[in-house]
């Protein structure tokens, strides 16, 4: 109930406003004010209490009737925006309103279930669930995001104490397929560098070069700014990626592209050949030398990246592969591979050599080393077995003298 107390000073006093119960907790709302009597002081009470009204999506009344479609709003502002970067949080908005809403939208939190989750991941896997219009399944990746906007959600609520557990938690979720992309073998790989050099410029010679030695993604690629650079030990910095802006997302663009923090948001430094390091602290050398004759004519001023256009503005991520698929053209004695089949070249060739695999997994940048297991374990038993034919030799002896 929400009430006025009188304080000590003179024509002062407290307006207390009741906004019921956030779990077990009351929630109250104070002001102090200067008034002539207590009746005035009820009075602006009752205006308080009105703007407190007003403001209604700042605050949640009885909790125990709240909806998930009560709850979507005060998420999207005070809790996604935070956490989230902007290609998450507009993915997690997609979801939650195409998706999620519309089957439980008008349910209340607390009699959202597990089994109601789980119900709900099994019906996405069934066939002709896309919105796009298209026939075939939903992905895999694509009904784990879905459920990642669910669980957050969620877990906001949690956080917030209006449930007290997620109905998200150890909910079975479909396994996703790795696809085995392509690779070059040594020899292949060595032949590629030959036709760049003779036949492409300096700059598309280094892209693939560093494609190919550091592992990195496309977008991670396009997104490397001098900084990025140690020559001292000859490492690159990974700490983000271009991706392009999708529609919803074009306020916060620049030429159509956003600049990122890496996957997962976790950076990563990886060491390559001395050689190729002195060709990229010359090739950005003469980059400097040329954008600082610009003068307004230069784009992205504060970042100097490493491949461009003639005036800093950074390649788009798919104009790289569309160039890649143009040289492919060009050389068709060449196998045919994507661009990004260039990383998993990187890995095979460290895998081929005996490298660890949490070794591989930290240049590559997977958040565990499973995924690193699941991508490339075909290869992983290939050299095990061939290891395994090391000890052969301690056993050949002995079968002959039985």
């Amino acid at each position: 109930m929400s009430y006025v107390r009188k304080l000590k000073e003179k024509n002062k006093y407290q307006l207390v406003a009741d906004l019921g119960y956030r779990g077990k907790r009351r929630l109250r709302k104070t002001r102090i004010i200067t008034a002539k009597s207590e009746k005035e002081a009820e009075r602006q009470l009752i205006l308080f209490e009105a703007e407190l009204k007003q403001k209604e999506e700042l605050y949640f009344g009885e909790t125990a009737n709240i909806t998930l479609n009560e709850l979507y709003p005060r998420w999207k502002e005070h809790y996604a925006k935070q956490h989230y970067s902007p290609r998450t949080f507009v993915d997690n908005c997609t979801h939650l309103e195409k998706r999620i809403l519309p089957v439980f939208g008008d349910m209340k939190l607390r009699d959202i279930k597990k089994v109601d989750i789980a119900f709900f991941i099994s019906d996405l896997q069934r066939k002709n669930k896309r919105l796009d219009g298209l026939d075939g399944n939903l992905a895999p990746s694509t009904i784990r995001n879905i459920y990642k906007a669910f669980a957050s959600i969620m877990r906001a609520a949690v956080e917030w104490e209006l449930i007290d557990e997620s109905p998200c938690k150890n909910i079975k979720l479909p396994k996703l397929k790795y696809e085995e992309g392509k690779a070059y073998n040594e020899n292949e790989v060595a032949r590629l560098f030959e036709r760049l050099r003779k036949r492409e410029s300096p700059e598309k010679c280094l892209i693939v070069e560093l494609a190919i030695v550091s592992g990195a993604r496309q977008g991670e690629i396009a997104a490397l700014e001098e900084k990025h650079l140690n020559a001292e030990n000859s490492s690159i910095l990974i700490e983000q990626a271009l991706v392009i802006a999708k529609k919803e997302e074009f306020e916060q663009a620049k030429d159509g592209l956003i600049l990122k923090e890496t996957k997962g948001k976790r950076k990563r430094v990886v060491t390559i050949p001395k050689n190729v390091m002195d060709e990229l602290i010359r090739w950005v050398t003469m980059k400097k030398q040329h954008l600082a004759q610009l003068g307004n004519e230069r784009k992205w001023k504060e970042h100097t990246f490493l491949f461009s256009d003639e005036n800093g503005k950074p390649y788009r991520p798919d104009s790289i592969s569309q160039w890649w698929e143009r040289f492919m053209d060009r050389n068709p004695d060449l196998p045919r591979i994507r661009f990004h089949d260039l990383r998993h070249t990187s890995a095979t060739l460290l895998i081929h050599a005996g490298e660890h695999p949490k070794v591989i997994q930290s240049r590559l940048g997977h958040a565990n080393i499973s995924t690193t297991l699941n991508v490339y374990g075909h290869l992983l038993k290939e050299t095990d077995q061939r290891a395994s034919s090391h000890f052969e030799k301690f056993f050949i002896g002995n079968e002959e003298k039985e």
